[in-house]
């Protein structure tokens, strides 16, 4: 398989892979309203058990708990995970970094000071990778292709 079509049909796959992602958005909407309306259709029959296609749908009443706005907390005077550890659920708080953001700060201090600090080689995997970038080109770079061509 040629470069050129190899490209081609990576860029097809992203495609796909864009349009699918936007699909699942809109069908998990879909599905969250018919589970509403089913919801109040149950209710308003009086039905909260019925069976089909070999699947049994029971209503089922639940309470949620969210966090409050961040607005609202300090509105209050509150710290969220204060509280959480007065009332006993500080073994529920986990601190996470995420992979990009701490891959991209440790690339920053390699390129500031030029070497991988040890403390962080210690705790750090490190390995070399190709990757392809592939960016949405300008007028002016489309304009440049063709002349080079």
């Amino acid at each position: 398989m040629a470069l050129l079509d190899m490209i081609r049909e990576y860029q097809e796959l992203l495609t796909e892979k864009d349009g699918l992602a936007e699909a699942t958005k809109t069908n998990n909407k879909a599905i969250e309203e018919m589970k509403q309306q089913i919801t109040q259709q149950m209710i308003d029959d009086d039905c909260p058990r019925i069976s089909y296609a070999g699947y049994s749908f029971s209503l089922s009443d639940k309470t949620e708990y969210r966090k409050k706005s961040e607005e609202d907390l300090q509105a209050a005077g509150l710290d969220f995970f204060e509280v959480l550890r007065e009332q006993g659920l500080g073994d529920i708080i986990t601190e996470t970094v995420n992979a990009r953001t701490l891959s991209s700060t440790v690339k920053g201090i390699v390129e500031e000071s030029g070497a991988l600090p040890e403390e962080l080689a210690d705790i750090l995997n490190v390995w070399e990778t190709s990757d392809i970038i592939r960016r949405k080109e300008t007028n002016r770079a489309l304009q440049r292709a063709k002349g080079e061509a």
